[in-house]
């Protein structure tokens, strides 16, 4: 009886271990922030609580030049007469436990709060249309800092400055996700995502325009300073190709890919073995119904799209 409740307690502490280091890997860092939202929703680990708002951009009316990437996966209103924002915006910590450090490379988020640790500040201003015509600048729901007038919007940034962008970063890979370029249109490469290249470019106001960018913010209003253009990024689970890493090397996501680990399995194994030596079925049955649910978690149907229009 004795060995049989030791098995027992050896059995739980490791599964307990290995489910709680799978968790850990797929969470987003802690602190808060903001990501640009995808066409997906906001990219959901099962721990992190996300918030959306969207801001709509009131852009020229004469000969408008409103402008965006031929791929994009970006929802919201993008027309002639103007452009939405749509945000997710991490406003806590909830069961999410992750560390509060991003790792190094060149990459922005949209500031929330103080800036994780080691990333620095800055912000863009636009200077939107100011006409009758159209819809007038409008926001809802949770934003990025910033200062959102009927005139101008300014939105506040946290950028990481160090790194190399072909150095892979690890970052939650289940859901489709954003981040902005820091110094050059180049995307930061994030280990087991394909990434995709996206741009908007914003028809400000042309009469005394006031466009303006300061501190560390992502990479595009040095093309044009009266027309201010933003570079995104856009990644997706998938592997990359030996040629779009710049190492020669593929890299493979530590995050779960729908298959079982061989550390999970392991840990499914020895119990079952264990529960075999001891004369139960119950820690192996356990085991299996634990990790399948954890499966289960790790790949919910993705978020919906938040309607267009503001």
């Amino acid at each position: 009886m004795r060995i049989r409740e030791d098995m027992r307690c050896w059995c739980l502490v490791l599964l307990a271990s290995y489910l709680a280091a799978v968790k850990a890997e797929v969470q987003w860092p802690g602190g808060t922030y903001g990501l640009p939202m995808p066409d997906t929703g906001c990219p959901s680990d099962g721990a992190t609580d996300w918030k959306n708002g969207w801001t709509y951009h009131d852009t020229e009316d004469d000969n408008n030049e409103n402008q965006r990437s031929n791929i994009f996966h970006m929802p919201g209103n993008f027309s002639a007469h103007g452009i939405q924002q749509k945000f997710c915006l991490k406003v806590g910590n909830n069961d999410n436990t992750g560390s509060e450090i991003w790792p190094e490379g060149k990459y922005c988020l949209y500031k929330k709060g103080v800036c994780p640790s080691g990333l620095k500040e800055g912000f863009i201003r636009w200077d939107d249309e100011q006409s009758e015509i159209d819809y007038k600048d409008k926001h809802f729901g949770d934003l990025p800092d910033g200062v959102y007038e009927k005139s101008h919007t300014t939105i506040n940034y946290c950028c990481s400055t160090k790194g190399n962008v072909n150095n892979p970063i690890q970052l939650p890979a289940l859901k489709p996700f954003y981040l902005l370029t820091y110094d050059s249109a180049q995307c930061q490469k994030v280990a087991g995502t394909k990434v995709t290249s996206e741009f908007i470019k914003f028809d400000d106001d042309d009469q005394g325009n006031t466009d303006a960018a300061g501190g560390s913010h992502p990479y595009g209003p040095s093309e044009d300073p009266f027309n201010l253009k933003i570079y995104y990024c856009y990644y997706e689970p998938g592997q990359e190709s030996e040629d779009d890493l710049g190492t020669g090397k593929q890299v493979r996501s530590k995050i779960p890919t729908g298959k079982a680990s061989s550390s999970g399995l392991a840990v499914a194994i020895g119990c079952g073995v264990a529960g075999a030596i001891v004369g139960t079925a119950s820690i192996a049955f356990a085991t299996k119904r634990i990790l399948a649910h954890r499966a289960r978690a790790a790949y919910d149907i993705l978020d919906d799209p938040q309607p267009d229009g503001p």
